[in-house]
């Protein structure tokens, strides 16, 4: 495994300085990168005791002992190349490849793969919009939860989408903040102030055209001040809404849909003030289980957020709530959702050395009703996954340099 990680690194070296010499012919080549290496105070309290009555669609409360740990992360620092080539006509070629590695342990982030991040190739004009292919944040991901903390929020401890995007059950499938591979956007021109968005990502599933498949479509609305986004997606067989116990995954022609709508309103009072607001509604689906198996499940999000800046220093905070909302299963059994509800709050700080550079704090903290696991843990390898009912305390100290 360490030999692997060697190679990769070695290959991403190469790449660093052989692609920008490879693009000499074409304009607007760019390298650039994101450093934040931080160190975090990670803490698990008050776990649903053993044998505790959880929600019909949890998973067993285990006891789990309260547990606390400090550690050293570097989520989503990376390493990117983009460029554009002139196609003449109004037209343009454009690339990106993007790579995400640990600043603190030098590992390569998604299992070692080389350019795991957004990675594309597309062509497009102002007149007819523009094509991209490869793998991309989905248009839900991307139009909404804009408001991040200090720039760095996504994919961190501190991103509110770990309540505002996925089930109280923790099912990892189910999440609807994620990057997508084998994906087609279209981005329409700006009309009026509307752009319209349409993505398609491959489930390439053999023998099945839809299983594993995601669409992801949405429209921005922005004049002044003003950024409005409403944003669908849809998640075709990909079995995100139970515990494997109740779900019908197994079961011979039984399919799942998970649906997913989010509004976004953004109002920027100045160049120094920004607040936003998120309402989201997910929905789980499954057919063709038998009696007793899981059914549905349908809850409602919401989350807000500030950035204020006041000279060198920014300071930032969110917060957000997923409610428990409601289940059934096959055969109209009964199905409650009974300590599925959670909360996030984000309170952070950062300095700037200049506009590229900054050191900062942050302090989070997720509640989780009884059954639920909510959970932002940056690494679970470090300091596991949490049980139900688990509340996760976080404070981070960390240096964030642009390039």
């Amino acid at each position: 495994m360490i030999k692997c990680n060697k190679n990769l690194i070695a290959a991403a070296v190469v790449a660093a300085f052989a692609l920008p010499i490879a693009a000499q012919a074409q304009s607007n080549v760019e390298m650039y990168g994101r450093l934040y290496p931080q160190v975090a105070s990670v803490s698990y309290s008050g776990a649903s005791s053993v044998g505790s009555v959880v929600s019909t669609i949890s998973g067993k409360a285990t006891g789990a002992a309260d547990i606390s740990q400090v550690t050293m992360d570097s989520p989503n620092s990376r390493l990117g190349f983009r460029g554009t080539e002139n196609l003449g006509g109004g037209s343009n070629a454009f690339y990106q490849l993007e790579m995400g590695f640990g600043v603190d342990d030098g590992v390569l982030s998604s299992a070692g793969v080389l350019f795991a991040r957004n990675t594309f190739v597309g062509v497009g004009s102002e007149t007819y919009g523009s094509v991209k292919l490869g793998i991309m944040d989905t248009v839900y991901k991307e139009l909404g939860d804009t408001n991040s903390i200090l720039g760095i929020s996504s994919g961190n401890f501190m991103s509110v989408s770990n309540v505002l995007s996925k089930p109280g059950t923790g099912v990892s499938a189910g999440s609807f903040h994620l990057r997508r591979a084998n994906s087609i956007v279209y981005t329409s021109p700006k009309i009026a102030n509307l752009t319209v968005l349409l993505d398609y990502s491959l489930g390439e599933t053999a023998g099945s055209i839809s299983t594993g498949s995601v669409i992801s479509t949405g429209a921005t609305y922005e004049t002044g001040p003003i950024y409005l986004a409403l944003a669908y997606e849809q998640h075709n067989n990909m079995w995100g809404g139970s515990p494997s116990a109740l779900s019908a995954a197994a079961v011979v022609g039984a399919t799942s849909t998970d649906t997913a709508m989010r509004g976004t309103a953004r109002y920027t009072i100045s160049s120094d003030t920004k607040v936003e607001v998120n309402v989201a509604n997910m929905k789980y689906k499954e057919e063709g289980g038998g009696i007793g198996k899981f059914s549905t499940y349908d809850h409602m999000a919401w989350a807000a957020s500030f950035e204020q800046k006041l000279g060198a220093i920014t300071l930032a905070g969110s917060y957000g709530s997923s409610a428990a909302g409601s289940c059934s299963v096959v055969g109209g059994g009964a199905c409650n959702t009974n300590g599925l509800e959670g909360s996030m709050l984000n309170i952070a700080a950062g300095y700037s050395f200049s506009k590229r550079t900054m050191l900062y704090g942050v302090f989070t903290q997720i509640t989780n009703g009884s059954s639920a696991v909510f959970s932002n843990a940056v690494n679970t390898v470090k300091v596991g996954k949490p049980a139900p009912g688990t509340d996760i305390g976080t404070f981070a100290i960390g240096l964030k340099h642009d390039f």
